[in-house]
């Protein structure tokens, strides 16, 4: 069984990396007020059919409620699916969808935002975590212009990761339309052509 401060340990100690999902099972903090629901269940099953990365196999009830969140949350603020589809390759990336207590350094939470950004308890809101997210991602992509960028390109420039990384946002932009699709709504423009989800 992991702990936090195991996790923490690892991640100092090992060469930067990307948290593994099988790293968070028992680690990570609450998403949903009421906890995973019986659709999150049933979602996850069939997501873990679907997705072709790195969390085909570990979808469970709880990331599931973890990224129902963050669609929710990207829908009440105004922004489209593509925005939730960003917001979802990065969490895939930085957090395996898991609203983590630790991280490297001071990151914390399912974006793994450093101090700089908000109190632990901001960033390990996910409702508030994701809110900045899309704030930033609004600053650094002014009049949309993040609607016509590749997922993973948003999402690197928001996180502002070492050079050599920045590719791994894009290797998980199919999943996370794919995870959107299932917890969003359809409309007429959803999903994005393949060209345009590739992410690099």
């Amino acid at each position: 069984m992991f702990t936090a401060a195991y996790l923490a340990l690892s991640l100092v100690l090992l060469p930067p990396t990307e948290i593994r999902p099988d790293q968070v099972e028992h680690i990570a903090l609450p998403c949903a007020q009421a906890g995973a629901s019986a659709d999150d269940g049933d979602a996850a099953k069939i997501l873990n059919q679907q997705l072709g990365a790195k969390m085909r196999g570990y979808m469970n009830p709880y990331n599931t409620s973890c990224a129902r969140v963050i669609v929710d949350t990207v829908q009440r603020s105004g922004f489209n699916d593509r925005a939730a589809a960003i917001a979802i390759a990065t969490v895939i990336v930085e957090s395996s969808i898991a609203n983590l207590d630790g991280g490297m350094g001071d990151s914390v939470g399912l974006f793994q935002q450093r101090a700089s950004w908000g109190s632990f308890e901001q960033r390990t809101d996910p409702v508030w975590a994701t809110g900045r997210f899309l704030a930033v991602m609004r600053q650094f992509f002014p009049n949309d212009s993040w609607n016509t960028a590749a997922i993973g390109d948003v999402a690197a420039a928001v996180q502002r990761p070492a050079a050599k990384y920045r590719y791994r946002y894009g290797v998980e932009a199919a999943d996370a339309v794919v995870i959107v699709n299932e917890l969003w709504a359809q409309n007429g423009n959803w999903p994005p052509s393949s060209q345009e989800n590739g992410g690099r």
